[in-house]
């Protein structure tokens, strides 16, 4: 290892120069980075759904709404009220974003077989319109606990809308609700998220290595490494893919999270070795005693973030290789800067017992092998209690703005997201045989509780209410004179041109239950579509896949410490620790109801990576000392004063500085945190204990 500190030592000023110049590099790319709040980034790859919807937005030049909902204290049967209901809904309109406005009262209404213009609510027509809401019985004016509430749905074109709209309504109280105002609210909490929390996260992880390292220098060159590769990582992905979604997010944040306990370890077996070393003697033992695992680990977690790979998914797939060079990253920092900052830096370190690695100590032996069987069998079970049911209003919590928004819709209206029925024929869709089948469907829906609006319904309901005529017109020749009297709002769900034409359905509830029993009732040509559905595909093969990944993750790591130790028993003790905490997790998350979802599955790869991170550099250490020392209690002694204090100070660190996630308005944070804390503290424990207990026994005399 003298080689490689001298190899330091004479071109450290360059490799210094060649670092500005990329973090130069890197920081540019940062500019470059975008926004993507798409919750399509979930769909699993070759979804049927995501093809339907992408279909039904090139005929019908979008696939979502928004609804838009008032609260006013003025009646809106009133002229007052029917006068305010227009000059909002005229406002609306003038938006550029806007494609069409679906209001309560529509500009042309039916007196007879005319049709009558009602833009401007005055004496004259007041009482048209009245009679008009009346015979229609509109569900979109609603009274309730002596408010009035009155929804609009408002077709956006591409790009932002909720702004504009909260401009012309902040006069008015209101509430927003539909997949295009979460998609867009996430977009303001992203940015929330990344300008406030992982600084405030950093921070609060810096300040937890400080106290467990007692040395400000010796805290900042062991978080260096895994900075400069959250900043490449995110430089890179402004340069590579100049946009980050709400999952690839994670992966500057994962970097930091992986990436500082190889400059944890580093740094801390420098200063032990230090005290009766010169500089390079110290640094080439500890390049000596920890460079192999430093490598292991990177290649070890890097393996694991891969394994996400085996689920369905290319935004968790992309999520995998972000990560991965995340930690690659972090780990040529390790190798190459911080040796010549060591070089160049003195650090005085006062050497204190750590009271935390004495308790762990204390469980040794017997007591490691009894704790570790009981969480075994305390957590398995939970396992089969996992829920795997998880959509966007799932993300929220209930504090925020966005989830108070949807309660008062589902309260009021009695509706949540929405999800579409789409149908494309090979005749005039309008003709009275197929409207039979679409209006059979919907009375099926309804009487399951479901709100759903057609181009039939408006059809049906001028024949009955306006012309008195029973359900829809019985041949297509009357179904064609009432297109002249029906608003022109249908052409948002038929499209005769193209022989295609969508359903709006609200469900009571988004519950993979209540998405089958809407699917089951679809006849062909109809098919469903929407963003619950290309979720709920997702959450329906993310166990399986979850499994698969996790499996393929772990082999992978034992047959990387095979190959290094070349020995079958340390290479299977040194998975059992990760093993355990994986059903340790997995069964908080079942007793405690968090959710597995794209987004708590990395979890996984993060506990392979980090668990196996603290046994390979305990068993790597461990085989350093049993060349040194003939009693195997002294070696056990010996390794666990140099990776004792690196390794809690990275569980507690990331547990305690990830916490300040539960400031995130996303509940899926929230429980990241809590998770977080259940494997720092069992990989940590299990690292501490049951593993030097294990390699103990087997190298018995």
């Amino acid at each position: 290892m003298k080689t490689y500190v001298d190899f330091f030592k004479k071109y450290g000023r360059i490799l210094m120069i060649v670092l500005v110049l990329l973090n130069v590099f890197f920081f540019i790319g940062l500019f470059r980075v975008k926004i993507n709040p798409d919750f399509t980034l979930f769909m699993s790859k070759n979804s049927e759904y995501m093809e339907i919807l992408n279909r039904m937005e090139k005929v019908f030049q979008s696939n979502d709404q928004v609804n838009v909902v008032l609260e006013l204290n003025t009646n809106p049967y009133s002229i007052d009220g029917l006068k305010r209901i227009k000059e909002i809904e005229k406002q609306i309109r003038k938006l550029s974003n806007v494609l069409s406005v679906i209001s309560p009262i529509p500009d042309e209404i039916p007196v007879g077989f005319r049709k009558i213009n009602v833009s401007e609510i005055n004496e004259d027509n007041y009482k048209y319109v009245l009679n008009f809401l009346k015979q229609i019985n509109t569900e979109n004016i609603v009274e309730k606990n002596g408010k009035y509430y009155v929804m609009f749905y408002v077709i956006p074109k591409n790009g932002k809308i909720i702004e504009s709209l909260e401009n012309i309504l902040k006069d008015t109280p209101h509430y927003f609700a539909g997949t295009k105002y979460l998609e867009e609210k996430i977009f303001d909490y992203m940015l929330y998220f990344i300008f406030s929390l992982p600084p405030l996260a950093i921070l609060t992880v810096f300040l937890v290595f400080r106290w467990r390292l007692g040395s400000l220098k010796a805290t900042f060159f062991s978080v260096f490494p895994a900075g400069i590769g959250a900043l490449w990582t995110m430089g890179f992905i402004g340069w590579y893919k100049g946009e980050i979604s709400i999952l690839t997010i994670l992966a500057p944040i994962f970097t930091i999270v992986m990436g500082s306990a190889d400059g944890l370890h580093f740094v801390s077996h420098y200063i032990d070795l230090k005290k009766n070393r010169t500089k390079d003697e110290a640094l080439a033992e500890t390049l000596l005693s920890t460079g192999v695992a430093m490598i292991l680990t990177t290649v070890t977690t890097i393996a694991g973030f891969l394994s996400l790979a085996f689920i369905n998914s290319e935004a968790l797939a992309e999520l995998a290789i972000l990560s991965s060079i995340g930690i690659a990253f972090a780990g040529i920092a390790t190798w190459l800067f911080i040796p010549i900052i060591l070089l160049h830096s003195e650090i005085k370190v006062e050497q204190k017992g750590s009271k935390i690695a004495m308790f762990f100590e204390g469980f040794l032996g017997k007591k490691s092998v009894v704790i570790s069987l009981l969480l075994f069998l305390v957590f398995f079970p939970g396992i089969f209690r996992i829920n795997t049911e998880f959509y966007m209003i799932d993300m929220y919590k209930d504090r925020t703005q966005v989830k108070k928004n949807i309660d008062v819709v589902q309260d009021v209206y009695g509706m949540t997201v929405p999800v579409f029925a789409y149908f494309e024929t090979d005749f005039d869709p309008i003709t009275p045989e197929f409207a039979d089948k679409v209006l059979r469907i919907e009375e099926q829906l309804r009487e399951d509780g479901n709100k759903v609006v057609s181009f039939y319904d408006f059809v049906t309901n001028i024949n009955e209410k306006i012309l008195k005529r029973k359900g829809y017109p019985e041949n297509i020749a009357q179904v064609k004179i009432l297109l002249n009297l029906i608003p022109n709002i249908y052409t948002n769900f038929l499209n005769r041109d193209e022989k295609a034409g969508r359903i709006l359905i609200f469900p009571n509830e988004i519950t993979k239950e209540k998405l089958n029993e809407i699917e089951e009732v679809m006849e062909p040509p109809i098919k469903v579509t929407g963003v619950p559905y290309i979720m709920k595909e997702m959450n329906e093969i993310i166990v399986p896949q979850q499994i698969l990944s996790l499996f393929v993750a772990v082999l992978i790591v034992f047959l990387i410490v095979l190959l290094r130790f070349k020995n079958f028993v340390k290479a299977f003790v040194s998975i059992i620790p990760i093993s355990l905490t994986l059903v340790i997790l997995f069964g908080f998350m079942g007793f405690t109801g968090i959710k597995l979802s794209i987004i708590t599955a990395t979890m996984g790869s993060i506990v392979v990576g980090v668990g196996i991170d603290y046994a390979i550099h305990f068993v790597e250490s461990f085989g350093y000392n049993l060349k040194k020392f003939k009693d195997i209690n002294i070696v056990i002694e010996e390794t666990y004063k140099t990776t004792s204090k690196p390794i809690l100070a990275n569980a507690l660190g990331l547990a305690i500085g990830l916490s300040v996630l539960v400031l995130s308005p996303f509940k899926i944070h929230e429980y990241l945190v809590m998770i977080m804390w259940v494997t720092m503290i069992s990989s940590s424990f299990l690292s501490l204990s049951l593993l030097p207990t294990l390699l103990k026994y087997i190298y018995r005399e």
